[in-house]
C-alpha cells in the first residue's frame, strides 16, 4: 500500500480523536482565594432535571466544604460563597452533558469572584457529569 493513503488514514484518525477532546478553563479575580472559604451554597436551577446541583454539592462536601443547596431563598445565614451553574445536555443515542459553566459569587456582595467552563463535545471521548464537575471544581477551588 502506498504511503500517501496510510498518512491520510492516520491524519483522519487524529482529527477524529481531537474532535472529542475536552476543554477546561477557570478564571478568578485577583487575590480571590475561594478555596479558603468554608460555607458554600449551591443554587439549584429550577429546570435541574439531572441532579447537577446535588452533584456539585456532593463533590464540594467530598472536598471538605460545608455545603447546602436549594432555591436561593433557602441560603443559610453565614454562607460565604454562592455557586450557580448552567449545564447543556444533548442527545446522540443517549443523553449526555456536553458543557457546564460554574459561577462562584460572594454571598455578601453578590459579585462574581470566579468562573469555570468545561466543554466535552463527544459522548465517546467525553466524561460522565460527575467527572466533568469534579475536574472543574478542583481547578476552581484550588487552595493556596
Amino acid at each position: 500500500m502506498p504511503a500517501r493513503p496510510i498518512l491520510a488514514v492516520i491524519a483522519l484518525a487524529g482529527l477524529v480523536l481531537l474532535a472529542g477532546c475536552s476543554q477546561v478553563s477557570t478564571r478568578s479575580i485577583p487575590k480571590a482565594d475561594i478555596g479558603s472559604q468554608k460555607h458554600i451554597f449551591v443554587e439549584r436551577r429550577l429546570a435541574d432535571n439531572y441532579g447537577v446541583a446535588e452533584e456539585i454539592a456532593r463533590q464540594l462536601r467530598a472536598m471538605g466544604y460545608d455545603v447546602s443547596s436549594g432555591a436561593l431563598t433557602m441560603m443559610p445565614v453565614g454562607t460565604e460563597l454562592v455557586v450557580s451553574y448552567d449545564d447543556m445536555w444533548t442527545w446522540d443515542f443517549t443523553t449526555y452533558m456536553i458543557e457546564i459553566d460554574i459561577q462562584v459569587r460572594s454571598a455578601r456582595t453578590d459579585k462574581i469572584v470566579a468562573v469555570g467552563h468545561y466543554f466535552g463535545p463527544h459522548v465517546l471521548f467525553g466524561h460522565a457529569p460527575p467527572e466533568m464537575i469534579h475536574e472543574l471544581l478542583v481547578k476552581l477551588f484550588k487552595r493556596g
